[in-house]
């Protein structure tokens, strides 16, 4: 399963909470459960959002698939949001995840056949839920 995380799954994920699904999430894609994507642009903002954790960023960096976006995306208000999606269209990733669901946002459910899912919503898909099963998560 390929997925793209918005930037702001990855700081929520560095939050001190037992019941943390952005956390969780995270750890699918280190562990190698999930194929995660990132362009070089939005690997930039991860790592200006994330300089605090040093060591979370280059587990990124080794494991997470570098993808090239060929094109400009303009489907998203909030400009920045672009970078993200521009990554998940590139990679032809199954879902977005991201919180940003607000007008303005990422506030489709899809996106050229990129599904847009919260932390929660990811976590419930049977797929998934099957993974965290046989990893004991």
């Amino acid at each position: 399963m390929r997925v793209v995380l918005d930037t702001c799954i990855l700081r929520l994920s560095t939050l001190p909470n037992p019941a943390n699904k952005s956390a969780v999430i995270v750890e699918l894609c280190l562990r190698g459960a999930l194929q995660a994507y990132v362009s070089p642009d939005v690997l930039g903002e991860y790592q200006r959002v994330l300089g605090d954790y040093p060591l979370l960023l280059e587990e990124i960096q080794e494991r997470f698939h570098v993808c090239l976006p060929l094109f400009t995306a303009t489907a998203v208000e909030h400009e920045p949001d672009n970078r993200i999606l521009e990554s998940a269209l590139a990679c032809e990733a199954d879902y977005l995840v991201t919180v940003n669901t607000a007008r303005g946002h990422f506030d489709r459910k899809s996106y050229g056949g990129v599904c847009v899912v919260t932390p929660g919503e990811f976590l419930q898909l049977p797929a998934v839920q099957t993974m965290l099963h046989k990893l004991g998560l």
